[in-house]
C-alpha cells in the first residue's frame, strides 16, 4: 500500500526517524498504529471499569438487584458444578 504524507504527520514520521524511534517511515507508522492500539486499550479498560462502579453503586443503593447464579442462569444452572457447593464438612 503506498500513502502520501505530508504536513505535520511527515514531520512527526521523520521526526522519529531522527529521534531513533524508528528506521523508516514504514515503521514509524507501524510503531504509530500499535501505539494508537494500546491507548484505544487503556481507554475501553476505563470505560469497563466505570460501568462496573456505576453498577457496584446503584447496587449498594438498592437500585439495582444482584441475581444468584441459579437466577442467572435460569433452566441452565443445573448444567454448573460449583467446586464447594452443597459439600458438607466432615468432622
Amino acid at each position: 500500500m503506498n500513502v502520501t504524507i505530508t504536513g505535520v504527520p511527515e514531520r512527526i514520521l521523520n521526526k522519529m526517524i531522527s529521534d531513533g524511534y524508528a528506521s523508516t517511515k514504514s515503521e514509524a507508522i507501524r510503531l504509530a498504529i500499535i501505539s494508537f492500539g494500546k491507548s484505544q486499550k487503556d481507554i475501553e479498560i476505563e470505560m469497563v471499569n466505570r460501568k462496573l462502579d456505576y453498577i457496584d453503586e446503584q447496587v449498594r443503593l438498592g437500585k439495582r438487584k444482584t441475581l444468584t447464579p441459579e437466577e442467572a442462569l435460569g433452566k441452565y444452572a443445573k448444567y454448573i458444578t460449583y467446586p464447594y457447593a452443597n459439600k458438607k464438612s466432615k468432622k
